[in-house]
């Protein structure tokens, strides 16, 4: 090769060379492609942590460009680097073609093999077509994907174009590649996501033991990488004295089981009408929990609190930090909570909390049988002893310095 020195090749390698017009040495590009599915207002962890990541890579200047397939034309809930180029894939309006097998994959009186192909042909194929064209025009030197339903278009688009996928898992494996009631629940995109794998540089888990999930001939590929405390969550100080509030974070959806700790704070409510709930998040359930506190008797202090930008300053004010999940991948806001001093309370088999939330350590972890009355006895517990509140509270930013 004889290109001038720092003379980029058509993949975009910058190639370097000696005085005599020899390769001296390859030095990797700086262009990095990161995406997911959906983006537009969306204010969840995943989100918030795809944005810091396009962010800390451009401040490193790396050229960086998100990619989503949102229908909605809304703006990212975090903000992101101007330097960032941002690119929705979703087309408006959507060809034909794709409508109409939308419409007939709802029809029941079609075969059940049909309505699943030509779903899930609908949910993915322009999302895929518009992967494929940008690798090939653009061959970023990476793409990192987040979760499955970016995950898989992206590998199936990178195939056979010399991309380099990296898909990012941000949740327990097991659930995210098998469970119908995960992401898409046909079938077909059970199978595809997993099968996709095969075509990925390396895959992404939060802990090593979730790792060992996949199939053995993925296992030399597996990078275990948590997350992480954000610079902008340690900015805010613990108060000195806490206000009597438990808080809740996260989406308004089934995994979260806010309902249970519903059902729990009415248990003990009335003897501590000092104390109040607040649960910042929306989602699916909103209208759910709202009618059920008013069942319940609880609508004015049990309080759905929306969106929320830094939140900060609402774990460095707030007492306990409750997080009834049936699972998570890391468990984000616990780990946020646990920086600003603040007891989690959590259920003891819930991976990915469970990691580094330990029972008279740095929280109380539950036993799920006992329901929302042994979640109800540790809030009380909490409520009713300060000094434990502040013991394990104190205890929180050392187990998770790591993070």
């Amino acid at each position: 090769m004889s290109e001038a020195v720092g003379q980029q090749t058509p993949t975009g390698v910058a190639i370097d060379t000696a005085p005599d017009g020899t390769v001296e040495r390859f030095r990797h590009g700086k262009t990095v492609a990161i995406v997911i599915r959906l983006l537009a207002e969306r204010s969840g962890g995943a989100e918030r942590i795809y944005v810091e990541l396009a962010n800390m890579l451009a401040a490193r200047g790396y050229e960086v460009t998100c990619l989503h397939y949102d229908q909605s034309r809304g703006k990212p809930f975090f903000p992101l680097d101007p330097r960032i180029e941002l690119i929705n894939l979703h087309p408006d309006p959507v060809p034909f073609g794709y409508r109409l097998r939308r419409w007939a994959s709802r029809r029941p009186f079609f075969p059940a093999s049909l309505r699943q192909k030509w779903g899930w042909a609908a949910a993915n194929d322009i999302f895929v077509a518009q992967l494929r064209d940008y690798f090939t025009l653009r061959r970023p030197d990476v793409a990192l994907t987040f979760m499955p339903p970016a995950n898989t278009p992206a590998l199936l688009a990178a195939a056979g174009t010399g991309v380099k996928v990296i898909p990012t898992n941000h949740n327990v494996p097991e659930e995210d590649y098998t469970s119908p009631e995960r992401w898409d629940p046909n079938p077909i995109d059970r199978e595809v996501r997993l099968a996709a794998l095969d075509h990925a540089a390396r895959i992404h888990v939060i802990f090593p033991r979730f790792g060992d999930w996949f199939p053995s001939h993925l296992q030399s590929r597996i990078v275990a990488m948590p997350n992480y405390v954000s610079e902008e969550i340690l900015e805010a100080r613990p108060a000195p004295q806490r206000e009597p509030i438990i808080l809740a974070v996260g989406r308004l959806a089934k995994v979260k089981n806010y309902a249970t700790l519903l059902d729990a704070w009415a248990l003990i409510a009335r003897d501590h009408p000092q104390w109040k709930v607040v649960i910042y998040g929306v989602g699916p359930q909103l209208k759910v929990l709202k009618a059920e506190a008013q069942r319940l008797g609880v609508e004015d202090s049990f309080i759905l609190a929306g969106h929320r930008g830094n939140l900060g300053e609402e774990y460095a004010r707030m007492s306990i930090f409750c997080h009834p999940a049936h699972f998570e991948g890391f468990g984000l806001s616990p780990a946020e909570a646990l920086a600003l001093g603040m007891p989690v309370v959590a259920f003891a088999d819930c991976p990915g909390v469970n990691e580094f939330v330990f029972d008279g350590e740095n929280g109380l972890m539950v036993d799920r049988a006992g329901g929302p009355a042994a979640l109800a006895a540790a809030l009380r517990r909490l409520i009713e002893d300060e000094a434990l509140r502040r013991r394990l509270g104190d205890a929180g930013p050392a187990s998770v310095a790591s993070f």
